[in-house]
């Protein structure tokens, strides 16, 4: 959650490149509504994906992960306006997730600014 934290306090950042971000979630849609009030503090949108489509979609789906569950992998992924990946990065700990300003490098650099 300190990622997406950390996204909704850079939101400005993220406007003025014209980027929205959506966080996907394979948790319940209440659940999901959660996470979006507490660590979002309602700045982007969190799509609930119960079923798991977006992240089958994507090839972000760890099958049997956490007690026999599925779950998403833990990824940030840049999607441009036609659905095109330009960049993925998969974090394999919470330490590893990229930062604000990785993202907002990476945005910069497939914008060629």
């Amino acid at each position: 959650m300190s990622q997406l934290r950390e996204f909704a306090r850079r939101k400005a950042d993220f406007d003025k490149l014209n980027v929205r971000v959506v966080a996907i979630s394979v948790d319940p849609q209440e659940d999901a509504k959660t996470v979006w009030e507490m660590s979002g503090n309602k700045q982007f949108t969190i799509l609930s994906d119960p079923g798991a489509k977006v992240i089958r979609a994507y090839g972000l789906r760890h099958e049997n992960g956490a007690a026999g569950h599925d779950i998403a992998i833990r990824a940030t992924v840049l999607i441009d306006a036609n659905g095109k990946e330009l960049w993925r990065r998969v974090s394999a700990t919470v330490p590893d997730i990229p930062t604000a300003d990785e993202i907002v490098g990476r945005i910069k650099a497939s914008l060629g600014k």
